[in-house]
């Protein structure tokens, strides 16, 4: 019963949710409505979930799967369950039997599948005790999957084994390729995946590193460099002499001019080199209700504070970047709707 139960619950979840979502953006017309009604539901689910998991501890307590080897075959074949998603309920459920403590972790969403994964399989490697494994689970509690894993190998460096690097070929051309990189490296490649993403977006990790090599080696390559070089000698080699003779030393002098108004709407390289050197190459956007400042450096696009058909000028003082999330946003509610990027007649009180 309880799994019926459960089940139903999460038919009637997204069955709720998809009507919240379509009656907010028609009827309600506000992003607050929809974040309440989407919270209430996945705090319900949240709660069905660990009703669910004492189900199955009192269904393993009994043993009520007369029929069955096991109460993960009993889940798989009376309803259907993938082995692995069985597997995972099981041991979820004799891990709350043994520290009833999770339960309010599992409740508040702190504490979800993968990080009780985690905690357990690094109690099994260290053999770790239920008071261990309990304390474990408090200090991971609340943290990202990839927090927890870098906390439990903080904690327990010697069952970390660093691999190998490893080239797997696939079929014809394409290869596996696994190596082990520090955080700091991938703060890089991210970091230059979000400069690329205009020129090349979508990039996956294999072609992000396809690039940087090409680019390396035409740089730094001897033969790149020797191939330069003579490209420039044979560029001098074919002016005329009488050029060569008119070309004066007095000539190259450039005389000060009074400074240009620019009066074209894109800004200029040395503009942006400007821009990024007094607002740093980061998102400018600021949220009006947390007062944060947008993280992103992911595709940045140059905006006018004061919109350029509206007067705005060019200037150091009028420009900021924006990521394109927010840029769009900017727009919306400087100059309405939308056809290209937004639908319906409320949608617009949706960001105010």
């Amino acid at each position: 019963m309880g799994l019926i139960y459960f089940r139903q619950r999460s038919l009637r979840f997204r069955n709720c949710l998809g009507k919240c979502l379509k009656t907010a953006w028609f009827d309600l017309g506000r992003l607050a409505d929809v974040r309440a009604g989407a919270g209430a539901q996945f705090i319900d689910e949240r709660e069905s979930l660990v009703r669910q998991l004492e189900y199955l501890v009192e269904l393993d307590r009994r043993k009520l799967f007369f029929e069955y080897s096991s109460l993960r075959s009993f889940l798989v074949g009376q309803y259907r369950m993938e082995e692995w998603r069985a597997e995972q309920r099981v041991r979820a459920a004799r891990l709350l039997k043994r520290i009833p403590e999770i339960k309010i972790g599992l409740e508040s969403g702190k504490l979800n599948f993968t990080l009780l994964e985690i905690a357990q399989g690094c109690a099994c490697r260290e053999k770790l005790s239920d008071p261990e494994l309990a304390e474990l689970l408090a200090e991971i509690c609340g943290m990202s999957c990839s927090q927890a894993e870098r906390e439990t190998a903080r904690r327990f460096p010697d069952s970390v084994k660093v691999p190998r690097d490893r080239i797997r070929p696939l079929t014809e051309n394409l290869s596996e390729v696994r190596f082990v990189a520090t955080e700091e490296l991938l703060e890089k490649l991210q970091d230059v995946r979000g400069l690329l993403a205009h020129s090349h977006p979508g990039l996956s990790m294999g072609e992000l590193i396809d690039v940087l090599a090409t680019e390396y080696r035409e740089r730094h390559h001897p033969e790149e460099k020797a191939r330069r070089a003579k490209a420039r000698k044979d560029a001098k080699l074919g002016m005329q002499p009488t050029e060569l003779a008119e070309r004066q030393p007095t000539e190259m002098i450039k005389t000060p001019t009074a400074p240009k108004v620019l009066v074209r709407r894109a800004p200029s390289q040395p503009l942006q080199h400007e821009l990024i050197r007094k607002h740093g190459y980061q998102g400018a956007y600021i949220d009006p209700s947390t007062h944060k400042r947008c993280q992103s450096k992911h595709a940045l696009q140059v905006d006018h504070q004061t919109p350029w058909s509206l007067g705005g000028i060019t200037s150091l003082e009028n420009l900021r970047f924006l990521c394109p999330n927010h840029h769009r946003r900017v727009s919306f509610l400087q100059f309405g709707e939308s056809a290209r990027y937004f639908k319906g007649g409320a949608a617009r009180q949706l960001f105010l």
